[in-house]
């Protein structure tokens, strides 16, 4: 079967041609996010550019890069906090900036740095939050406070930063959003409280028809639950595709009885990134076929195709983009 190119000279959407890959319903389904030739610049720092992005309803859409790719400047993007300089950006149908008020009301959002006054108590922050959102639910509340085991009694500053993030969690979720943002909210956690989140989240979410729209740098933990990816870098959108499409179309081919020199490798369109291992070569090639034969990449003969993770394929895509595959 032929797959669309992941080629990083645009940004791409593997999403028609891998439609098979999500249900009839989410195939179908309208877009959560629409963005089309987004554009923000802060003065002369052009921060986002020209971004195409497609967000189904109903997906977990995972959003990577390094800090600074421009992620956080996105997400204020989707909520109205932030007007673009240029372009077009639909959340839930609604415009960010004239709609912000209703949109608010429909999303839940877990910021990097919570914003909660650490002398209050988890009873207090939430009886202080609560009215501002018309769909509250006591009940959903009371269910998630109890799931994620908070003391209502203790005071925010006492709380651990995992808990922190719970409580938060309970804000974005108590008022039944559609859509449920969350920047980078597990900076700070270490290894063991960030998984404990991401399952908790996921867990919390299951089976909910939510749009989840994570933006994180810890990649390999976002492999585990995410179904749609987009892969952010200096202010591009490099691509963005089913997980299961991107990881069946990058692999790491092991190569003997090439005749090509390294420089002229990395000058292929089709490979990522090339280095010699003995008398064989490892090349991390895109738009990978099994069907197709190996000298549509170059001459040699291919030994092995590897399977590579979420993290090792974002590695070697910014690799050639910054020109030192």
């Amino acid at each position: 079967m032929h797959r669309q190119s992941l080629s990083i000279s645009h940004p791409i959407d593997l999403s028609k041609a891998d439609a098979g890959l999500l249900s009839p319903t989410l195939a179908s389904a309208p877009d959560a996010l629409r963005i089309h030739g987004l554009s923000k610049s802060f003065g002369k720092t052009s921060v986002l550019k020209e971004l195409d992005l497609d967000v189904p309803r109903g997906s977990v859409y995972a959003l990577l890069g390094r800090n600074g790719a421009g992620k956080s400047t996105l997400i204020q993007l989707m909520l109205g906090i932030l007007q673009p300089t240029a372009g077009q950006i639909r959340v839930l149908g609604l415009d960010p900036v004239r709609d912000g008020v209703e949109l608010r009301q429909r999303v839940g959002y877990i910021p990097e740095r919570l914003p909660m006054y650490d002398w209050m108590t988890v009873e207090e922050t939430l009886r202080f939050v609560s009215p501002h959102y018309r769909n509250w639910s006591m009940e959903d509340e009371s269910r998630l406070v109890t799931t994620f085991r908070l003391d209502r009694t203790k005071k925010v500053r006492e709380l651990s930063r995992g808990n922190i993030a719970l409580l938060a969690l309970v804000i974005a979720m108590a008022h039944d959003p559609e859509l449920v943002l969350l920047d980078e909210c597990t900076s700070g956690m270490d290894a063991i409280a960030r998984s404990e989140f991401d399952r908790t989240v996921i867990d919390a979410l299951h089976g909910s028809n939510r749009t989840v729209f994570f933006a994180s740098h810890q990649i390999h933990e976002i492999e585990r639950f995410c179904d749609w990816v987009g892969i952010l870098h200096n202010g591009r959108l490099l691509l963005q595709a089913p997980v299961d499409s991107i990881k069946g179309s990058v692999k790491m081919l092991r190569v003997a009885g090439m005749d090509e020199e390294e420089a002229t490798l990395r000058q292929s369109p089709n490979v990522l990134t090339a280095r010699s291992a003995g008398r064989e070569w490892l090349i991390t090639v895109q738009d990978y076929d099994e069907m197709t034969p190996p000298k549509t990449f170059f001459s040699g003969s291919v030994k092995e195709a590897v399977d590579l993770s979420l993290e090792e394929i974002f590695v070697a895509l910014v690799a050639k983009e910054e020109g030192r595959a």
